[in-house]
């Protein structure tokens, strides 16, 4: 059985891990009109802390969606490997959050991965 890393949600997010060892990856997705709050964003926001030796997820953070559906994405991202993809993830969240905002956030997941590849396929240092 694989272990899982805690999520973000059990975290002291005021104290970020070793900010040596780890980078955040950001993605975003929009909510449908008819979802998208009148008084707040109808922005989704997906972020995934991510050790970038191993590449394991430490932690995820998400806005823009129902405390459940939040949990439930901390639950399925922590412990993956973002160097796999998103595929997994995206199709357990598809098959366990049954929303119509589901889309938006697999969507969000997809886009913080893409981050990963982007920095990635720049060659940026992480030293």
């Amino acid at each position: 059985m694989q272990m899982k890393a805690r999520s973000a949600s059990q975290v002291d997010l005021a104290s970020p891990r070793s900010t040596e060892k780890t980078i955040i990856f950001v993605g975003h997705a929009r909510l449908p009109q008819s979802l998208a709050p009148r008084d707040s964003s109808s922005v989704v926001s997906v972020e995934v802390e991510t050790d970038m030796a191993s590449g394991t997820i430490l932690g995820t953070s998400v806005k823009g969606a129902l405390p459940l559906g939040a949990r439930l994405l901390e639950e399925v991202l922590a412990g993956r490997n973002i160097k796999d993809g998103p595929q997994d993830a995206v199709d357990e969240v598809r098959r366990r959050y049954v929303c119509p905002s589901h889309k938006a956030l697999c969507t969000a997941v997809a886009n913080a991965y893409e981050a990963y590849n982007r920095q990635q396929q720049q060659g940026l240092s992480f030293s």
